[in-house]
C-alpha cells in the first residue's frame, strides 16, 4: 500500500519540498502526515480525502451533491456517526453505503457491520461535507429552532448567570451561533429594540430576521457574548471589539465580536469566519479562464503595486489571499500587515495592526523593508502616508498587494490622487486594479427557466442584449435554499491593467471617463459585462447583477 505522502505528490496535490517540511513537522508533533499538511494549509480536507480514497482503492464522492436517504442515516446511531465521522447515505436489503474521510478505518467498519448487520460499502468523502451532513441529519439541524425555543423559555424562568456553562443563557447563545453556522451566515446581529430583542442573520449578503426574544434577555445575552469574547462587561457606553472560538461538529469557527451602544441598549455583531468553507484558490472565486490567467500573471510580477477595490464584504481579502497562495513558495519571503488577520496562511509571516502600540500599516511597511521581503500584503490603504510608502515599496523591487475602497477599477486612480499621491508614482508603480462584487448564485436544486421581457430590459440599456438571451434562469425556491431561490455567492470582476496609454493619461491627471475609454480600448471588461455573462450561463440572476453594478 502506498503512503499518503507518495499519493499526494504523484497526484500533484503537494510538492516534494512541502511534503518534506510536513514530514519534519510530523516528527515533532507525532500527528498523521495528512493532518499535519491540512493544519499547515498545504492541502485541503478534500484533497486529503481523495488521497485516502486512492490509498484504500475506493471511489470518492462529492457528498454535498449526493442525495442522502434519511432512512439510511437512521440505521446508524448518532453517536457512531459522530465518533467515526461517517454518513450512511443509501441502503438495500443486505448493503449499506456510507461516506467517510478515512475508508481504511477498520474499527469504524467493524462497528457499522455489528450495528446494522449489513455489508458495508465505503466511499471516500470530504470531511467538511461529512460534518455538515452529520449536523443536518444527526439532530443538530432539524431541531435547533425547537431547542432555541426551549432555552428561551428556560432562560425567562430561570437564572441569568453567564458563567456556568450549563445555564440556559449560555446554551441559548451557543445554539444561536450554531444556527448561524448551519445556515452559512457570515454575520449574526443581536439588536435591541424598544420592547423586544431581535436576532438576525446575514446569509449570502442579505440580512434575514431570525427570532425575536423578550427584552429582558438582552442584557444577560450581551454579557455572555462579552465574557466569551474577552470584553469588559462593565463598559456599556463605548464600542468594544473582541473574539472567541466556537466548535460545531469538529469545525472550529473563529468569531469576531463588535459592540456598539444604541438608544435601546448595546448592539452586538458577530462575524463568523469558517476557515473550512473558504477555498483560497483562484480556481474557485468565479474568475473566467482569461481573468484567472491574468490574475495569476499579475501575482508573478516582480515589483509594483496591485490594488483590489470594492466595498466591505465584497471578497477582496479572499482574492488577495488566493493570489498569495498562488505564489506561496519557500523561495519567496511574503509578509503581511492586516487588521485583523482573518485566515492563517502557511509559510507567510502575518502581522496584526496594533494602533495602541503604534504599529500601523505605514509603520509596519517601513519595518518590512529591513525584513528582506519579496511580496508585501497591506490590509488596506486608508491614508496618504500608507499609500505613499506602499507605492515606494512597489518602486524599490517589491510586489505590493493591497485593498482600497472605490466603486470600480478606474475610480481607484483619482482616489489615489485625491489622497495626495503624486501622479508620477501612480503611473509608474501601479500595475493593475481588480474591482469586484459578490452576487448570489441561483439555487442548483430549484433552478428553472423563464422568458425575459425585453421591454423590461430597455431602461437598463440591455434591450439588444435581451434579444439574444430570451431564456434566463431563476430559482423558484425550495427546502434546500429555504425558499429564497439562491444558495451561495460568486464574484464578478473587472481587471484594469495599466498599459502605456493609461500610464500617460494618469501622469496627466486625466478624468475617469478618459481612463475608462482607454481601458475599454485595451480590452477591459466591466463588472457588469462579467455579471451579464454569468446571467447568460444561468449562474446568477439579472436582478443580482443590476443591484451591484
Amino acid at each position: 500500500m502506498k503512503l499518503i505522502g507518495e499519493i499526494l505528490v504523484e497526484n500533484q496535490m503537494v510538492s516534494s519540498q512541502k511534503l518534506e517540511i510536513g514530514l519534519g513537522e510530523q516528527k515533532r508533533t507525532g500527528e498523521l502526515i495528512g493532518a499535519v499538511l491540512v493544519r499547515m494549509g498545504v492541502i485541503t480536507h478534500k484533497e486529503l480525502a481523495r488521497a485516502l480514497a486512492i490509498q484504500a482503492e475506493v471511489s470518492f464522492i462529492p457528498l454535498n451533491k449526493t442525495p442522502i436517504n434519511p432512512e439510511a442515516f437512521r440505521l446508524v446511531s448518532n453517536e457512531t456517526a459522530r465518533r467515526f465521522m461517517v454518513v450512511p447515505f443509501a441502503f438495500g436489503d443486505e448493503t449499506l453505503q456510507v461516506a467517510m474521510e478515512n475508508p481504511s478505518d477498520i474499527h469504524a467498519l467493524d462497528s457499522l457491520r455489528r450495528e446494522t448487520g449489513k455489508k458495508v460499502e465505503i466511499f471516500g468523502a470530504d470531511l467538511c461535507a461529512i460534518q455538515k451532513a452529520i449536523e443536518m441529519y444527526a439532530g443538530v439541524g432539524g431541531s435547533i429552532e425547537e431547542e432555541i425555543d426551549r432555552n428561551i423559555e428556560a432562560a425567562v424562568k430561570g437564572s441569568f448567570s453567564t458563567g456556568d456553562s450549563m445555564t440556559p443563557i449560555v446554551r441559548l447563545v451557543d445554539l444561536v451561533i450554531s444556527k448561524g453556522i448551519q445556515e452559512h451566515a457570515t454575520d449574526i446581529h443581536f439588536t435591541p429594540e424598544e420592547k423586544a430583542f431581535r436576532v438576525s442573520y446575514r446569509i449570502d449578503g442579505v440580512l434575514h430576521s431570525g427570532m425575536v426574544m423578550p427584552k429582558h434577555l438582552h442584557m444577560p445575552i450581551v454579557n455572555r457574548l462579552k465574557i466569551a469574547s474577552g470584553m469588559n462587561i462593565a463598559e456599556q457606553r463605548l464600542p468594544q471589539e473582541g473574539g472567541m472560538a466556537h466548535d460545531l461538529g469538529g469545525r472550529a469557527i473563529d468569531i469576531r465580536t463588535s459592540t456598539s451602544p444604541c438608544k435601546y441598549g448595546e448592539n452586538v455583531v458577530l462575524r463568523l469566519l469558517d476557515k473550512s468553507s473558504v477555498l483560497l484558490d483562484l480556481n474557485f472565486l468565479g474568475l473566467d479562464e482569461k481573468e484567472r490567467l491574468s490574475v495569476e500573471k499579475l501575482a508573478e510580477k516582480p515589483h509594483g503595486i496591485i490594488l483590489n477595490s470594492g466595498p466591505t464584504g465584497s471578497g477582496k481579502t479572499t482574492t488577495l489571499y488566493a493570489m498569495l497562495q498562488s505564489v506561496n513558495t519557500l523561495e519567496r519571503n511574503i509578509l503581511t500587515i492586516e487588521d485583523p488577520i482573518e485566515y492563517t496562511l502557511p509559510f507567510i509571516k502575518q502581522t496584526q495592526v496594533n494602533e495602541t502600540t503604534g504599529l500601523t500599516f505605514s509603520e509596519a511597511i517601513k519595518h518590512f523593508f529591513r525584513q528582506d521581503p519579496d511580496v508585501i500584503l497591506v490590509g488596506e490603504i486608508r491614508d496618504l502616508e500608507t499609500a505613499r510608502i506602499a507605492m515606494q515599496a512597489g518602486m524599490t523591487g517589491h510586489l505590493v498587494l493591497s485593498t482600497i475602497h472605490t466603486n470600480d477599477a478606474v475610480s481607484t486612480v483619482p482616489r489615489l490622487l485625491d489622497l495626495g499621491v503624486e501622479p508620477y508614482l501612480v503611473s509608474s508603480v501601479l500595475r493593475a486594479v481588480i474591482a469586484q462584487r459578490l452576487v448570489r448564485r441561483i439555487c442548483r436544486n430549484c433552478k428553472t427557466e423563464y422568458e425575459v421581457n425585453v421591454r423590461d430590459l430597455a431602461p437598463y440599456g440591455l434591450g439588444e442584449w435581451g434579444l439574444e438571451h430570451k431564456k434566463l434562469m431563476q430559482g423558484r425556491g425550495c427546502g434546500y435554499c429555504e425558499d429564497i431561490g439562491y444558495h451561495g455567492r460568486i464574484g464578478i470582476y473587472e481587471i484594469l491593467e495599466i498599459s502605456d496609454g493609461l500610464s500617460k493619461l494618469i501622469s496627466q491627471k486625466s478624468p475617469s471617463n478618459l481612463l475608462l475609454a482607454e481601458a475599454k480600448k485595451d480590452g477591459m471588461k466591466t463588472m457588469r459585462d462579467d455579471g451579464l455573462k454569468k446571467v447568460a450561463r444561468g449562474v446568477t440572476t439579472l436582478e443580482e447583477v443590476l443591484k451591484v453594478t
